[in-house]
């Protein structure tokens, strides 16, 4: 089995390669802001996306993307405030979450587009 790094680094590079299948260009994997950090940062039709992503091997208590609460969501989008601000000024931006079961058939793959969206006003 898996540890929860090497699972999470393992559904980094499907969801990369799988994107990368749909025609979005990968410009940033990892990327960080002091201890925050965003999984994959692409775009497609001139649309920056960034992508968090969550692969578990087990559906017995929840589904990969049930992951991504409040708290994580905002961690994100302060991550994509600071990369829109200093690298794509002007850009739209779109939050997906990329879902994966790894099961032993191979990995099940759910692309959810605007996963969220971050509230005007919210102070992250």
């Amino acid at each position: 089995m898996r540890s929860s790094i090497n699972k999470g680094k393992y559904g980094e590079i499907i969801a990369a390669e799988f994107l990368q299948a749909k025609g979005y260009k990968l410009h940033f994997t990892n990327f960080r802001l002091g201890r925050f950090e965003v999984d994959l940062v692409c775009e497609v039709e001139n649309m920056i996306v960034v992508v968090e992503v969550k692969a578990l091997s087990s559906l017995n208590y929840k589904q990969p993307f049930e992951s991504v609460c409040i708290n994580k969501q905002r961690k994100i989008i302060q991550v994509a405030d600071h990369l829109l601000k200093t690298r794509f000024m002007n850009r739209d931006c779109r939050f997906d979450v990329v879902s994966i079961y790894l099961s032993n058939t191979g990995p099940q793959i759910e692309h959810i587009e605007d996963a969220f969206i971050p509230e005007i006003g919210s102070g992250y």
